[in-house]
């Protein structure tokens, strides 16, 4: 689930929007803290992936 969520994820902003819809509907979770670290390390990737693929755009 987390991989198809933040797999288009461009920007910090973005990230911060998604975390924040999932945690409205999860935080009453146990697990929620381990979903968001999961959520958040995945939209970080996806953002460093699409910032090595503009950047080799550039070039």
């Amino acid at each position: 689930m987390t991989n198809k969520l933040t797999q288009d994820c461009t920007t910090e902003m973005q990230l911060e929007k998604i975390r924040r819809g999932q945690e409205l509907k999860f935080r009453w979770r146990d697990d929620w803290p381990e979903m968001e670290k999961n959520i958040l390390q995945s939209g970080r990737e996806a953002i460093a992936q699409h910032e090595q693929t503009q950047k080799t755009n550039q070039e």
